[in-house]
């Protein structure tokens, strides 16, 4: 999101006291739907992050959601215990006067979508198809963001809204820093609450006449929209051939690439691979 001209941010360069303790807001990393990121100085002088929510602002909100931002919280600890994929968060608080909530976490660097276009920049001009990144090091990103779903999976979370600008590098390790819109697998909710192409199609769209569910296969589309995008340079449409390259590219080469793409890149979540198929497919093991 990039503020508006003449835009003056409310926290840059100030100070809020989380829990008493005083943290420097330093600069904005970015902003969603649901809260904006900072970098910020510690007390103890260590670097931050810290994700505003302004619960004010959003429309139906009140103490259920500052509950349900707790309980997303203590859901990132227990996720933290089980896998090196999840951010480490310090400290959660809410000021009931101004409305605001607060979530301090570790650091890290930039996002999946801005490793994977500084990749590109590196590659040679003349280079084979499907080969928007170096394949050594998609394959590398592709088995870390399959653990995180894994990971999501084995706890009956769907996350929903996977994509390269939710994933952020700490130094060679990829983590996710928040669950989203995440829900309990196989939970109703409303449509179109993820990310074009990149969420999953019973995610976005609404089908007449039939029973909305996301289930964890949701988080696998994501899998596949990710490793489509760092194959070709941009994420598949909802069509039956969402696996095929965007028009005027050839196909990979990578003959077990294209067999995941098609696996994972199926509208009907029915007929889509699960994550234990994704993880023990010859292009995630070899």
């Amino acid at each position: 999101h990039i503020p508006r001209s003449g835009y003056r941010d409310p926290f840059a360069g100030k100070k809020a006291r989380i829990h008493g303790k005083p943290y420097l807001f330093q600069r904005r990393l970015g902003a969603g739907g649901f809260g904006t990121v900072y970098s910020a100085r510690a007390p103890d002088g260590s670097r931050v992050a810290i994700k505003v929510i302004d619960i004010n602002r959003i429309r139906g909100a009140g103490e259920n959601l500052v509950a349900s931002y707790l309980t997303e919280v203590k859901n990132l600890e227990q996720l933290r215990q089980e896998s090196r994929h999840v951010v480490k968060i310090y400290d959660f608080d809410f000021d009931s006067r101004s409305g605001r909530a607060y979530i301090v976490m570790e650091l890290g660097g930039e996002n999946l979508a801005k490793l994977i276009y500084r990749l590109h920049a590196a590659q040679p001009k003349s280079r084979p198809p499907g080969t928007f990144i170096d394949p050594v090091i998609r394959k590398e990103i592709w088995r870390q963001m399959v653990s995180i779903v894994q990971t999501l999976t084995g706890q009956n979370i769907v996350h929903m809204d996977l994509k390269p600008d939710n994933v952020i590098l700490f130094g060679d390790v990829l983590k996710i820093v928040d669950l989203g819109i995440s829900k309990k697998g196989n939970m109703l909710g409303l449509a179109g609450v993820g990310t074009p192409l990149f969420s999953a199609p019973e995610v976005m769209q609404d089908v007449r006449g039939s029973r909305r569910m996301y289930g964890p296969k949701a988080d696998v589309w994501s899998l596949g929209a990710i490793l489509y995008a760092m194959t070709y340079g941009q994420p598949p449409k909802y069509t039956s051939r969402a696996a095929e390259p965007p028009s005027g590219q050839a196909a990979s080469r990578d003959r077990s690439l294209i067999d995941m793409l098609r696996r994972t890149l199926v509208l009907d979540p029915h007929s889509r691979a699960d994550i234990n198929s994704v993880l023990h497919h010859p292009y995630t093991r070899h």
